[in-house]
């Protein structure tokens, strides 16, 4: 449990401005993708199997954000990866087309 960060709430916009690395960035937006994803998923179970209420979509909804925030943390999906090194390879075009 050492390596999951605390519970965040999902409406807190101002944490989107403590976000100071590449890599920060990249893994939340991994998190917010995966987030995506599963919400999709979800929307493929028939309503019948959880109760549709406000409180159950909640709960899930937060499932969800959990989930999505310890796969993003684990690092086995791969798309931080794919980002970071997006980014570094638009920064050795932009530093070649200097010269």
């Amino acid at each position: 449990m050492d390596g999951i960060k605390s519970i965040q709430p999902y409406w807190d916009v101002q944490k989107i401005n403590e976000i100071k690395t590449p890599e920060e960035a990249a893994e939340a937006f991994e998190a917010f993708f995966v987030r995506m994803i599963l919400k999709e998923f979800r929307k493929s179970i028939p309503e019948g199997l959880f109760n549709s209420s406000f409180s159950s979509k909640m709960y899930l909804d937060m499932f969800d954000m959990q989930i999505a925030q310890a796969i993003a943390q684990s690092d086995q999906l791969g798309l931080k990866e794919y980002i970071l090194q997006s980014l570094d390879r638009e920064k050795a075009i932009k530093a070649y087309g200097q010269d």
